[in-house]
């Protein structure tokens, strides 16, 4: 096959609507044609010397470690408590090495391409970024599957010692792929960010162990009580637990959420998100970088709403405003950081995009998905403004029908709704300033060190200036109206509605959201109109450029007639004197 033209080098089979047909030419393809850069990255690690050594050494440290622990607790626990500890040992240890292994090997790929001034002999070779990224992924991740694969006969001995069934063990060597899939994603994605291959693994580390130390702690030990709660069977406080629930929890409306739904949504929208940052990073400039981050979003939003509202509103509580003030604050810090990837958006679509458009004939809707920072900052206050009012309906309408809500139905809906407007409304100023610091940046990184302190400002500054006259101190709600353009003074706001008589505390609380509201609009105004100006200067520039060359063209053009005429005039014969 050519990977420049993609031209396979068999005959596929006819096309059929018929799932193993499909998945047979899927396989074919795979088979005799499979990706150029993987390949490549399979052959340079297979004259590694270091790797058969690497992996025997971790199997051996680890296959001591479990008959240690066995040896140990068989002689005062009987087999099946040895066989489970035996299981959550291996696993926890595995889920360590696997989220900490697999992105150092994936951060190790595009920037030691770029430290080694080999990249740009990849980008020569003609292969898409798609291409470029889908190779770089598959020999991180066939490396780090290798791991796993080394460690299966040591993770199988709890099923020997019993209290752990065959398919526990199976399901929890698949969450390893699929963690694994999402940790070569995640360094895959720094990796095609950074310049040198040694800061890339420093960074990636830097992130994976305290987000590893979070997922096993939270994800982990946290959650399994709540799984505990919900199916008794399941061990309370046992790290590896997602198995056991597989195995020992009724089939029900609940298994198919929280143990379906839930974890594939958990892993394919972060690994999709990587994949898309991935690209961006790999094409180039003047190309389309925006339409895979834009419709991620797009598909991200609406999911996260529905996740966000349904266990705050499945909790059963006597207070269904505090379930929802966490939802709004999970939904409002996702849409902040939204502000700080789409930041490196560019202001408006390059040449070749608009080319690309009119030569596919595009329609508004991939229009309005490409380049462009404006159109990209409406739909992120669209959708995120959107996500809040609908969860903040949701609340009201749980406030109102909830029976555990006795006499305090209109004041937990006020909460809800409290919450929900202060939000919206410093969301907007912040998309507002996010699109007016960009238009007026050269560089995202700036843009984005920018909303960063005036996030800082924001919310900790009226606290510093009310501590500085002394009024926090004072435990009257009314003294703390100096804190209230701080979005942290929605806390306070919460707790005066309970009063009986509200004060100064909710009439600064309104003024200063809607400030904040009146502030984005207006930000996003001037960003409206500074973005239209820099595209007309440079669509102008563009154009006077063209003409200059076409006149370069023309006066070429006209010289290299003048000269034609000329020469032809030369080799003209002279005429022959007149006869006398």
């Amino acid at each position: 096959m050519s990977a420049q033209t993609g031209t396979p080098s068999f005959v596929p089979s006819p096309p059929s609507s018929r799932m193993v047909d499909m998945a047979r030419v899927s396989v074919r393809r795979v088979r005799n044609d499979p990706n150029p850069v993987w390949i490549r990255e399979l052959k340079q690690a297979a004259r590694l010397q270091r790797t058969p050594i690497v992996l025997m050494t971790i199997t051996a440290l680890v296959g001591l470690l479990m008959c240690a622990i066995g040896g140990i607790m068989s002689v005062t626990t009987t087999p099946a408590t040895t066989g489970v500890t035996l299981f959550h040992t291996f696993f926890s240890v595995a889920f360590f090495v696997v989220l900490l292994v697999g992105p150092a090997l994936a951060a190790n790929s595009v920037a030691s391409e770029r430290e080694g001034r080999t990249w740009e002999a990849v980008i020569l070779t003609g292969l898409a970024p798609k291409t470029i990224a889908r190779g770089k992924f598959l020999s991180a991740f066939t490396a780090i599957s290798m791991y796993i694969v080394m460690l299966a006969p040591a993770g199988a001995l709890p099923f020997l010692f019993g209290g752990v069934t065959a398919l526990e063990v199976v399901v929890a060597f698949a969450f390893l792929f699929l963690f694994a899939l999402l940790s070569v994603a995640f360094g895959l994605a720094i990796s095609s960010a950074m310049a040198s291959g040694r800061t890339a693994i420093v960074l990636t580390l830097l992130l994976a162990f305290p987000i590893t130390l979070i997922a096993f702690f939270g994800l982990g030990m946290g959650l399994s009580v709540a799984a505990h709660q919900a199916w008794p069977a399941v061990i309370s406080g046992a790290p590896v637990w997602l198995p056991t629930a597989y195995e020992r929890a009724p089939l029900s409306i609940e298994y198919v959420t929280f143990l379906v739904l839930i974890p594939v949504a958990s892993i394919a929208l972060p690994a999709w998100f990587f994949y898309e940052i991935t690209l961006a990073n790999l094409t180039s400039p003047s190309d389309d970088r925006s339409t895979g981050l834009k419709v991620w979003f797009t598909v991200m939003t609406p999911i996260l709403t529905i996740a966000a509202a349904i266990p705050a509103a499945a909790a059963p509580s006597t207070s269904p405003y505090v379930g929802f003030v966490i939802a709004l604050s999970v939904m409002f810090a996702f849409l902040v950081f939204a502000l700080f990837i789409f930041q490196g958006d560019a202001i408006g679509p390059s040449r070749r995009v608009l080319t690309h458009w009119q030569a596919q004939k595009a329609g508004w809707i991939v229009r309005f998905f490409g380049p462009g920072l404006m159109r990209t900052m409406t739909l992120v206050i669209v959708l995120g403004t959107g996500a809040i009012a609908l969860i903040g309906i949701a609340g009201m309408a749980v406030a109102a029908w909830s029976p555990l809500v006795i006499g305090t139905r209109s004041l937990e809906g006020e909460r809800v709704i409290a919450f929900a407007e202060y939000a919206a409304t410093y969301f907007l100023f912040l998309a507002g300033f996010a699109a007016w610091v960009r238009t007026r940046s050269s560089t995202p990184g700036i843009a984005r060190v920018m909303l960063l302190v005036a996030i800082f400002l924001s919310a900790a500054g009226p606290w510093i200036i009310a501590a500085i006259a002394g009024v926090i101190s004072d435990s009257s709600d009314n003294a703390l109206v100096v804190a209230a353009p701080s979005p942290f003074y929605v806390l306070v706001l919460l707790d005066a509605l309970d009063h009986p008589s509200r004060g100064m505390a909710i009439v600064a609380g309104a003024v200063s959201s809607f400030a904040w509201g009146l502030i984005g609009l207006g930000l996003l105004a001037a960003a409206t109109a500074r973005a239209r100006g820099i595209i007309h200067k440079h669509h102008a520039m563009l154009a006077e450029a063209d003409s200059l060359l076409a006149k370069e063209d023309a006066e070429r053009e006209e010289a290299q007639n003048g000269t034609a005429v000329a020469a032809d005039h030369a080799h003209e014969p002279a005429p022959e004197a007149p006869a006398t």
